[in-house]
């Protein structure tokens, strides 16, 4: 039986609740490949690929690997590393009429992986982690019912992955589909909870798929924003305690990632982008830290023991056509430079975290003129980062900590799309330290207090 006993690999902890400031950068990847130069100043360090069987193997046993060998240079030339997607089945392979089909024998996928897997698991590439397939839950990607993707993809490559010492990560569905095929009815209603928490424990008790896996991946979890949601949805947090108590805590699976997380598209029958979703308005860039603040706060608060444990890919790293919804997703824009998305993704990877990070034992409370506002709070290696959000466009803002130090008596607050800085009033009470700082009608709050 698998069972895997999380040890501290490495001095991970800093100090008290805390994790170093590498730990937390491996937590930030972004989807789709290029740009590589442009990694260390964003603040991420994995990109996540398709390594397309139909491009390295087009036709039987003829295998070109250039393309991809070219990549992953280039990632280890600028610190980045990779982590492929073992997909689609190559036509010449497929048993149906395209590449969301198993191939026709068993051992065109097994020799598929095996040559994948001994090439870059081995110097200079040294690769340790594999992704099989991509939303195996979506008609889109796998045309079959799910039982059919764990007996003939998950299962067979896993055996070959595992020979080489390397990690699997899966199953790698996207919980916002209700189903698009009439044999992958995934996840019943859009971002439904109980749905997802049933319907990930069927997929991992299968055949015990959970031992064949040893990162769970998903995609699209949407942070908190329940609220906005409205309707049945739920915020799918409650879904990261349930992997985290069923499938992580007693061993059974390493860790989980969310290798797809970002803006989503409404799409008609013909599979072409409407919209994006009703709730994700402009701007476009709030909703990184929505979707992003909370997945990392949760993992520091879940035994974050190794390096490896948690992470979230954003998707997607660049996008060609502005006139599709996703664009507005993307980070690097048609001009070559940063998005609004760009800018907030940077500003929370590269500026916000860039440091050892822990959560403390404190209470924090973000009001406005209509409300409180959703908040988090974290250590940054000797200061204390809140952040919070809000539905309705605010002036002004009054941040209190309660239970902390009073050498806390200065503040700042940071533009979550520039990152600039501007002193802000603080104060100290019996209960804690309060702020109060100019939002001019912006939905994202960050406050870093500092000792003076």
């Amino acid at each position: 039986m698998k069972c895997y006993i999380i040890r501290d690999l490495e001095d991970t902890l800093t100090g008290e609740f805390r994790i170093s400031r590498d730990y937390v950068r491996r937590f930030f990847g972004i989807c789709h490949s290029g740009w590589f130069d442009l990694y260390s100043s964003l603040g991420a360090s994995w990109c996540r690929v398709d390594f397309s069987w139909s491009r390295i193997e087009p036709t039987q046993g003829r295998f070109d690997f250039t393309a991809y060998d070219r990549l992953v240079e280039e990632g280890v030339k600028y610190g980045v590393t990779i982590l492929p997607i073992l997909d689609y089945c190559a036509p010449w392979a497929s048993r149906g009429d395209g590449k969301a089909y198993p191939p026709r024998n068993p051992s065109y996928w097994i020799n598929y992986i095996d040559k994948v897997v001994s090439r870059y698991s081995s110097p200079p590439y040294n690769l340790k982690y594999f992704e099989v397939w991509n939303e195996p839950n979506i008609d889109v990607f796998w045309k079959l019912d799910w039982e059919r993707y764990i007996d003939d993809i998950l299962i067979p490559a896993a055996e070959v992955i595992h020979s080489y010492g390397c990690y699997v990560v899966a199953p790698s569905v996207t919980l916002e589909h209700l189903g698009e095929s009439p044999f992958t009815y995934e996840f019943l209603r859009r971002w439904n909870l109980k749905a997802c928490i049933d319907r990930i424990d069927e997929w991992l008790s299968y055949h015990d798929a959970w031992k064949y896996i040893d990162i769970v991946s998903i995609h699209y979890s949407k942070g908190d924003t329940e609220s906005e949601r409205g309707g049945e949805s739920k915020s799918l947090m409650a879904f990261y305690d349930h992997v985290y108590e069923k499938w992580i805590k007693p061993g059974r699976v390493m860790g989980l990632w969310n290798t797809e997380e970002g803006l989503t598209a409404v799409y008609d029958e013909s599979h072409r982008q409407v919209s994006l979703e009703p709730w994700e308005i402009k701007p476009y860039g709030q909703w990184v830290a929505r979707y992003i603040i909370p997945v990392l706060h949760w993992a520091l608060n879940h035994d974050w023991r190794f390096r490896d444990q948690y992470k979230l890919f954003w998707y997607h790293i660049s996008g060609r056509d502005a006139d599709k919804p996703l664009y507005n997703t993307c980070i690097i824009g048609t001009d070559g430079n940063l998005t609004e998305v760009g800018r907030a993704y940077r500003v929370i990877a590269k500026s916000l975290f860039d440091g050892d990070i822990g959560v403390p034992e404190c209470r924090v409370e973000v009001k406005s003129a209509d409300g409180s506002l959703k908040s988090y709070c974290f250590l940054r290696d000797d200061d204390l980062l809140v952040a919070g959000w809000t539905s309705r466009p605010t002036g002004r803002v009054k941040v209190k900590v309660y239970s902390v130090n009073s050498e806390f008596r200065k503040a700042e607050s940071i533009d979550y799309l520039s990152g600039r800085c501007v002193n802000v009033k603080t104060s100290v009470t019996d209960s804690g330290v309060e702020v109060e700082a100019e939002t001019s009608g912006k939905p994202v709050v960050y406050i870093r207090l500092y000792r003076g």
